[in-house]
C-alpha cells in the first residue's frame, strides 16, 4: 500500500483562527497563522526566501534530442504553497478575501495582506504614542489613571508593537503631577528598572499618604479641583496651619 506523500499530506488540516482576518484584528490574525506555518516550515514560502523550483525539466537523450517532463519538486513546492494559499484565504474576512482572491501563491496573498495593514498599524501606533504622551492624571486616582495607560499598551500589543516596564513607566512618570515629584525621582534615579505592578504600588501608597496629609480622600480631591489649593507653596500640610477653608 502506498503511503501518504508530502503533496498530499496537509499540515493545516483542521487548523482554525479564532476569528477571520478583519481591519481590527490583523495582529491577533498574524500571530496564528504564521505561527501555524512557521510550524509546518513552510515560512519560506511566503518570505520569499523558498523558490519555486522549474516546473519542467529538460531531458537531453543519447541521440541528441531533448525531452520536456514535469518536474516533481515544483510538484511538491505547488502543492505546498497552494495548501499555504488555501490556510490564508480560509481565515480571511470577506473583506480581506476580496483583495488577495486574485493571488496565485502564498507569498503574493501574504505580501498584499501585510500592505493592506501596514499603514493601518502605523497609524494606529502614532496615535496611541500620542495619546501615552498627552495623557495627564490630573483628578483621576492612581488606579484609574494606570489602568488608562495600561489600556494604551494593550492597544499597542493588539497591533503587535508591544511596550516593555520601563517605557510604560517613563510615560506614566510623565503625566504625573508635581505632588508626586518624590516618587518619581525616586524611580528615575535607580539602577535597576521598575516593574509596572511595583510603580503601581508605589504610586498609590504614595497617594494614600497625601489624602492622609489633606485630610482624607474627599479634602484630597476637592483641593485638586481647586487647581491644587496650597500645593507647591512650601507650606506643611494637613497640620492644622491656617488658610485651609
Amino acid at each position: 500500500m502506498a503511503t501518504s506523500s508530502n503533496t498530499t499530506t496537509n499540515p493545516f488540516f483542521g487548523f482554525q483562527v479564532a476569528e477571520k482576518l478583519s481591519k481590527n484584528n490583523h495582529a491577533l490574525w498574524r500571530a496564528q497563522v504564521l505561527t501555524a506555518i512557521r510550524g509546518a516550515r513552510y515560512e519560506g514560502h511566503i518570505n520569499g526566501k523558498t523558490k519555486a523550483p522549474d516546473a519542467e525539466i529538460v531531458e537531453k537523450k543519447t541521440d541528441g534530442t531533448t525531452v520536456t517532463n514535469p518536474n516533481p519538486a515544483f510538484e511538491v513546492w505547488y502543492a505546498r504553497d497552494q495548501q499555504i494559499l488555501v490556510l490564508i484565504l480560509s481565515s480571511a474576512g470577506k473583506e480581506v478575501q476580496a483583495q488577495i482572491i486574485a493571488a496565485e501563491t502564498a507569498e503574493q496573498a501574504w505580501s498584499t495582506v501585510e500592505k493592506m495593514f501596514s499603514a493601518q498599524t502605523h497609524a494606529k501606533t502614532m496615535n496611541v504614542r500620542l495619546a501615552l504622551t498627552t495623557t495627564k492624571k490630573g483628578n483621576m486616582s492612581i488606579t484609574d489613571y494606570v489602568a488608562k495607560m495600561k489600556g494604551f499598551t494593550d492597544e499597542m500589543a493588539a497591533v503587535g508593537k508591544s511596550l516593555d516596564d520601563e517605557e510604560l513607566a517613563a510615560y506614566i512618570c510623565n503625566g504625573l503631577d508635581a505632588d508626586y515629584n518624590p516618587v518619581v525621582t525616586s524611580i528615575t534615579t535607580r539602577t535597576d528598572p521598575i516593574s509596572i505592578p511595583e510603580l503601581y504600588a508605589q504610586l498609590l501608597s504614595f497617594e494614600t499618604r497625601l489624602e492622609l496629609q489633606d485630610g482624607g480622600s474627599y479634602a484630597h480631591m476637592a483641593n485638586r479641583g481647586r487647581g491644587n489649593g496650597n500645593r507647591g507653596s512650601g507650606t506643611a500640610r494637613g497640620r492644622g496651619q491656617g488658610g485651609r477653608s
